[in-house]
């Protein structure tokens, strides 16, 4: 009885065995039959894109030129002298364009497409406006005279303090307005001579320089050609007002001292340049 309850028991361990090793040779076989796993790799890490905001500075070149009108002058000759002793000088205006070169300063704000800024720079420009001329005149007894008259007025600095609003179209790319304060030194000088051939002669003198202020708006567009430099085209209007001066005489002619000449002109002057700037 025991030994058949053995040999039971050995037969039901060699059949588990077999069903075991069965099953692990099927599993292999399926194994064998699966396709080869395919990997994804994981996607590369994109660069960040860029973004106007920070602190920036630069220079900028370009150049400048007066916006219509001309040197306006004044005198009250002709209410002291009597008419056919007033001799009357021809004169011809002329504005003169010049260069300009500076720096500038500002900052940055980008929201979404929208940036927001303020700009401040300082420029050197060379501006020059005329109105003058000479003639000769006779009189009785053959004497003769040279008169001479001559008005300038000069520009030689300029600068502002802007606001700036502006559109990103492309991620490189602003396309902006700006405007603000426009500050700049105008001198104005009169020269007025008269030479006469017996040897008398007689000068007026006026010089006047003060720092104006005024405004400035334009308009431009800026590129970003690597992350921290960019590259500007732009366009400012500036007006600083008025400015002149008056000429006196240069002597102790009591009737002479009485005459006045007096030069103005309004600063209204435009600026085209190119600006590089540093992006920190």
């Amino acid at each position: 009885m025991a030994t058949a309850r053995g040999m039971e028991v050995r037969r039901f361990a060699i059949v588990g065995t077999c069903l075991l090793l069965i099953t692990q040779f099927a599993s292999a076989a399926s194994a064998a039959d699966l396709s080869e796993r395919n990997w994804t790799k994981a996607p590369p890490l994109l660069a960040p894109a860029f973004n106007w905001s920070g602190f920036y500075a630069g220079v900028n070149a370009g150049g400048g030129w007066y916006d219509g009108g001309n040197i306006t002058t004044s005198s009250n000759v002709s209410s002291l002298i009597p008419p056919g002793n007033i001799v009357r000088v021809p004169l011809s205006n002329s504005n003169h364009a010049g260069v300009t070169a500076g720096g500038l300063i500002g900052y940055n704000y980008q929201m979404d497409r929208v940036v927001l800024g303020v700009e401040a720079d300082f420029n050197y420009v060379d501006l020059k406006s005329t109105k003058g001329g000479s003639t000769t005149a006779a009189f009785p007894g053959g004497v003769t005279g040279n008169f001479n008259i001559a008005n300038t007025s000069n520009i030689d600095w300029f600068g502002t303090v802007r606001g700036r609003i502006g559109f990103v179209p492309a991620e490189r790319l602003l396309i902006y307005a700006t405007g603000g304060v426009a500050y700049g030194e105008v001198k104005t000088n009169i020269a007025n001579s008269s030479a006469f051939s017996t040897g008398l002669s007689r000068l007026w003198l006026g010089d006047n320089s003060d720092v104006r202020v005024g405004w400035t708006a334009g308009a431009g567009l800026e590129y970003a050609f690597t992350n921290n430099w960019t590259l500007r085209g732009e366009y400012l209007y500036i007006d600083l007002g008025s400015s002149g001066t008056t000429a006196t005489f240069q002597g102790t002619d009591p009737l002479q001292s009485q005459i006045r000449y007096n030069a103005s002109r309004e600063n209204r002057f435009s600026v085209a340049r190119a600006a590089l700037s540093y992006k920190f």
